[in-house]
């Protein structure tokens, strides 16, 4: 179920009327289900794969919680990594082999065999969801074994954590010590629920009325770089930058909202990221939870910064890398997650030469330089996110920088109008007195109807059937 489809209010609506009728373990017993229940309208057998996974974690971490030398720890990562390893990155290795080798064995043709004489099916699925909630229980279990996670959940505890369905799909990733304590004083202020209204009507507008409209003007750019000119590849470029921001930021925002909505917080993952000054600022603005999660469990086990100067750099680098990596088994993302640690490392050399006053503030005209050399940077490596392939993303660069012929969209007033609405919505993230400094006025309860009502008449208008979140096929 799409969060922007009708069965998904009708299935939220009936949640969210019983979910406040039951009472403590009856809750937590009914929106557990209820969560099941909505990842297995995707695909009952991968739910109960899901579930098993669970139950495996749960116990993994009772025992680790006893012992933290316990041999279950190494267990439970190989069990995470290996089920991730199997689903995401197979096909991705086997290809590889099979580039190196020239095996028989190795080839498509074999394991396609193998799995429809064994299985009956032709290849292996991506379960929905699977990085990140293997990043979160990960977290977790790393986090009981440092000592630093002693709070020793029930089951139906543990699981909803896991299985909370508003952040379950893309995020954001939720850890330990901003969920458990909630549900010990589970209630939802007046506040929090019109928090919740109004960030549900916010993430519909930035997903439906903006990245939807978007993609239908620019992915086929994406697909076949070679059929448009150098204008209509550039126009693509920045037209994704509107369109991934307002399409993960609006599953964020409709997730906190729908969390807010049950009286559950969910932690903010996008704060401003295109006012950023720098690639650094960038990713402590952008993806807020992914980043965090790969400082804590990647960077810092590295040695972080507490190194040698090169060693730094190299720690930048790898741990961007696998980050890239994360988002898909393709050697696009690779090679963007290294561009991004290439460039955090280059910014850091930089200041160590510069040496900079931290604090004293610097002029607005360096920090609006800044702003643009961030937000360039980020265009100009989305080919390598978002293009199918390698030689599709080099296609757009070369078209796009050398005005090369071929068809021009008529769209590009859409993407423009998109561009600007999209650093509007950056700006006003970063003001957030109004409307939500207090709900009890009655200037802000007024703008809460008149913002639903002008976004639900712009859905009715301007929704062009809908597509499916980009963190999806993540």
């Amino acid at each position: 179920m799409k969060f922007t489809s009708l069965s998904f209010l009708l299935f939220f609506l009936l949640v969210y009327c019983l979910h406040w009728i039951f009472r403590g373990k009856l809750r937590l017993g009914f929106l557990f289900l209820a969560s099941v229940g909505f990842y297995a309208a995707w695909s009952i057998p991968f739910a109960f794969h899901f579930l098993l996974i669970v139950v495996l974690n749960h116990f993994f971490n009772q025992q680790i919680l006893k012992n933290k030398s316990s041999f279950w720890y190494p267990v439970s990562l190989f069990v995470n990594f290996g089920n991730l390893f199997l689903f995401k990155y197979f096909y991705f290795l086997w290809a590889l082999f099979f580039e190196v080798t020239g095996s028989a064995f190795f080839a498509p043709e074999s394991i396609q065999g193998f799995l429809n004489s064994q299985f009956g099916v032709d290849s292996i699925t991506l379960p929905l969801a699977i990085s990140f909630y293997t990043f979160q229980m990960v977290a977790y279990t790393i986090d009981i074994k440092r000592g630093n996670a002693e709070e020793n959940p029930n089951f139906l505890q543990f699981a909803l954590f896991i299985f909370f369905f508003p952040q379950l799909v893309a995020g954001p990733i939720v850890r330990h010590g901003e969920f458990f304590y909630q549900l010990e004083v589970w209630n939802a202020k007046k506040e929090q629920l019109f928090e919740g209204y109004y960030l549900v009507f916010l993430g519909l507008f930035k997903k439906v009325v903006l990245a939807d409209n978007l993609s239908p003007v620019i992915e086929p750019v994406f697909q076949n770089p070679e059929h448009y000119d150098g204008v209509t590849n550039l126009i693509a470029m920045f037209g994704y930058a509107a369109r991934v921001f307002c399409d993960f930021s609006g599953y964020t925002d409709l997730a906190r909202g729908l969390g807010k909505l049950l009286g559950i917080n969910l932690p903010e993952n996008f704060h401003s990221p295109y006012l950023s000054a720098s690639v650094r600022e960038l990713w402590t603005r952008w993806h807020m939870t992914l980043a965090t999660w790969i400082k804590d469990y990647i960077y810092f086990p590295l040695g972080g910064s507490r190194v040698s100067e090169l060693r730094g750099y190299f720690n930048l680098i790898v741990t961007f890398t696998l980050a890239g990596f994360w988002h898909g088994a393709n050697f696009t993302f690779i090679i963007w997650g290294f561009l991004h640690g290439l460039t955090l490392s280059i910014e850091r050399k930089i200041e160590l030469i510069r040496k900079p006053d931290k604090t004293i503030k610097p002029p607005k005209w360096k920090k609006f330089l800044g702003v643009i050399y961030t937000f360039l940077f980020f265009v100009f490596t989305i080919p390598f996110f978002n293009a199918p392939s390698v030689h599709n993303a080099l296609m757009m660069y070369g078209r796009a920088f050398t005005s090369a012929a071929g068809e021009r969209t008529n769209k590009s007033e859409l993407v423009l109008y998109s561009l600007i609405l999209t650093f509007l919505l950056n700006y006003l993230q970063g003001k957030p007195s109004f409307p939500r400094e207090n709900w009890s006025t009655k200037v802000s309860l007024g703008f809460l109807l008149l913002f639903s009502l002008v976004i639900t008449i712009l859905l009715g208008y301007l929704a062009p059937g809908g597509t499916e979140f980009i963190y999806f096929q993540f």
